[in-house]
This record gives C-alpha cells, structure tokens and sequence, in this order.
C-alpha cells in the first residue's frame, strides 16, 4: 500500500492501537462543531462590520470600513431573504487588507451554533471546502440570529469577505442582514 499526503498533518501524533486501521485514512472527528451547552457570547463584542448581502445568486463582496487584525472570525446571520429560519453558505473567503483572499487552508470551525447534520452532512466546514455543491445549513427547526466561528490559524489582516449562497435559484438560506466580529484571542463560549 502507498499513501501519498500531500498536505501533512496539522499536528502529529503518535497512538497505540490494538488491531491496525487498513481501511481508514484519518480518524473520524465529530460533524458537530459546538458543545453541548456552549453558547457564543456576543453581548459585549463589537462587530467590524454590520451589512447585508443582496438576494439573489453569485459572489457578493463587501469590505470593511478599515482592515483589522485577528484570528479568529465570527460571522452572525440575523435572518434570510426568503424569511426562513435557515441559513446557508456555500463557499466564504475572508480578504486581507489589501482585498486578496486569504487561503483557507488552515481553517477550522471552533463553533456553529446549528448544523444540519442529521440525514446529509451540511456542518460548517462545508463553507471553505472548495465545492460550491456542498454548503452549511442549519437546521429549519433552530431561529436565527445564526453564529459560525473561525479560527483562520494564524492573525491576519483582514479587509472583508465574500460570500457564495446555496446554487439553487431559490436561495433557501440566502442570508439578508448580517454582521462580522474579529478577535485576536478566541472567543468566549
């Protein structure tokens, strides 16, 4: 057998097993990005950005009034276009002061406030996974405002994001109202 990785992995490891995995490249990590019983505090925060995305399909830039520094980025939807309790994003850049994006290779999601995760995977991840078919969805059952936090892996600039709702010429999900905060340290749970 030969496995090529091309990346490497972010963290090494070294752990005992009692029969060898032959059949499974990574270890299986959980789809859910949030604890139970965390909740995102925001009541204190100041947002970098309060705005709104247009309706419809295509990429929507936007950028912040000045860059800021951070690593760790929050954005809060505040409600959809098609006022359903979804919301939804197929792929999202974050742009550096200069507003060139950022790459997204040392992503990971610290928290999602809802996930749709129980018959497909739709968890936040999907957001920064290359595929404009895959997406993060919440569920229909949970009410906005809608929390996703990233940890960009290391500080960056930041100038402004772009934004790529679902495909489908419906939009389920499209976020209307949104704001986006930024931290250096991450944020409190």
């Amino acid at each position: 057998m030969l496995v090529f990785d091309i990346v490497g992995p972010r963290e090494t490891r070294s752990e005992g097993l009692d029969r060898p995995l032959l059949e499974q490249l990574q270890m299986s990590k959980p789809l859910m990005h949030r604890n139970e019983n965390e909740n995102l505090q925001l009541a204190t925060e100041k947002p970098v950005l309060a705005g709104s995305f247009c309706s419809g399909n295509g990429w929507q830039e936007v950028k912040f009034d000045s860059p800021v520094n951070g690593r760790y980025f929050c954005l809060e939807a505040l409600n959809a276009h098609d006022g359903s309790r979804l919301a939804c994003i197929a792929e999202m850049y974050a742009l550096d002061g200069q507003g060139n994006r950022l790459s997204r290779e040392l992503w990971t999601v610290k928290y999602a406030d809802s996930e749709d995760v129980a018959y497909v995977n739709r968890s936040a991840d999907k957001f920064f996974d290359l595929q404009e078919s895959t997406y993060w969805s919440t569920r229909s059952e949970d009410a906005y405002p809608h929390t996703v936090v990233i940890d960009l892996g290391t500080e960056c600039t930041l100038g402004g994001i772009q934004y790529l709702p679902r495909m489908e010429s419906e939009i389920p999900g499209g976020i209307k109202f949104f704001k986006v905060y930024v931290r250096k340290d991450n944020f409190r749970y």
